[in-house]
């Protein structure tokens, strides 16, 4: 009973797949999405980004709206 693993994902962990799926889907290296992983986890060490800061981030990179 009690060994049971959580069906819940860590948002915390970069898995190898999650790795493999990046890679395929952007010009980013494993060693650049490993960087960017530890900065993301540096600003939210639970995983999750709060929507003030989705906001924020969001206004940065597009400043015209959508």
């Amino acid at each position: 009973m009690g060994n049971k693993l959580s069906s819940k994902h860590d948002p915390t962990i970069l898995t190898p797949k999650a790795i493999e799926v990046l890679k395929a889907h952007t010009n980013f290296t494993e060693e650049q999405i490993r960087e960017w992983h530890a900065g993301f986890l540096r600003e939210c060490q639970h995983g999750l980004l709060p929507k003030d800061q989705f906001v924020s981030a969001y206004e940065h990179f597009y400043p015209d709206g959508n």
